[in-house]
């Protein structure tokens, strides 16, 4: 008798595999395969392929927009930099008895976790690329560049073999890609032009975080500025130099962030087409992964 294999990751059914003995095989379904490659994080469509394109195993189909993780990988790489420097110093300090056990152990725990940030962001950046499983057509496409797309969405249908596929009428879901407040630029059946708005986010919280997070890197700009005239004096410690290095570069990072954030708060046309369908309306909350389809 055949068995299942159920596959359980996140709390999600992902997939089934059936298998059985030799003995109770009596045949074997030759259809042509399919299979649904879908995203592992949530993020923006960067789009590879056509479709009806043929592909072949290992072909790059799409893949997830990484500019806030590239944000985040760079200001990771100035805090391993920064915090061994740190480190180094409380070494020898500690060593002397100028500073405390749990001074340098907090030293520790800083260079650890900005090693720890930088591993995670670059396995995700790594994770943010999709390949085609073997030899085949891409069949279907259900979001195209600069759609959101979330956790475990299906993204490109790759079936095995040469396959007609009619090219012609194209639907696409323009998803968001953040949570927020629905401001609607197109009505249930109207013509648009490929890059034509569809909707955006309201934007006024993250203008304000930008606003904020702008102020402190002036100040964060400054404090470094000044201390570093200080550090080539020897009238500061490194330590306090080096702090000041770290907290210029997070909040170099968080603005880059909020940027992007705000950047990615809007959805447009994939192509000429018609709105077929609108899932939410003004003054709306929406959720990110709802979408508007053409």
């Amino acid at each position: 008798m055949g068995k299942k294999i159920i596959v359980l990751i996140a709390g999600l059914f992902v997939g089934i595999v059936t298998f059985a003995s030799p003995k109770a095989v009596s045949k074997i379904d030759s259809k042509p395969q399919v299979a649904q490659v879908a995203s592992v994080y949530k993020g923006v469509v960067i789009l590879h392929v056509k479709l009806g394109q043929k592909v072949k195993k290992g072909q790059l189909l799409f893949g997830l927009n990484a500019d806030m993780l590239k944000a985040k990988l760079e200001n990771d790489k100035t805090n391993i930099i920064n915090t061994t420097l740190i480190l180094k110093r409380a070494t020898e300090l500690v060593e002397k008895h100028s500073i405390s056990q749990d001074d340098y152990q907090q030293c520790v725990r800083d260079a650890l976790a900005a090693q720890s940030s930088y591993d995670l962001n670059l396995a995700q950046i790594k994770q943010s690329e999709y390949y085609s499983p073997f030899d085949g057509t891409v069949t279907n496409i259900i979001r195209y560049d600069g759609s959101g797309l979330g956790d475990n969405d299906n993204e490109v249908e790759v079936t095995e073999g040469n396959v007609s596929v009619d090219t012609a009428n194209r639907k696409a879901i323009v998803c968001t890609r953040w949570p927020g407040v629905l401001i609607l630029k197109v009505a249930l059946g109207e013509k648009v032009k490929k890059g034509q708005l569809l909707f955006s986010i309201e934007t006024q919280d993250l203008t304000a975080q930008l606003n904020k997070d702008k102020s402190f890197l002036k100040y964060a700009i400054d404090d470094y500025k000044r201390l570093k005239i200080l550090n080539k004096t020897h009238t500061i410690s490194l330590l306090k130099f080096t702090e000041a290095k770290i907290r210029y570069g997070k909040a170099l990072a968080d603005v880059k962030i909020d940027e992007i954030m705000i950047k990615q708060s809007s959805g447009y046309a994939p192509f000429d087409g018609t709105v077929t369908s609108i899932d939410r309306y003004p003054l709306a909350t929406i959720k990110n992964g709802l979408h508007r389809q053409l």
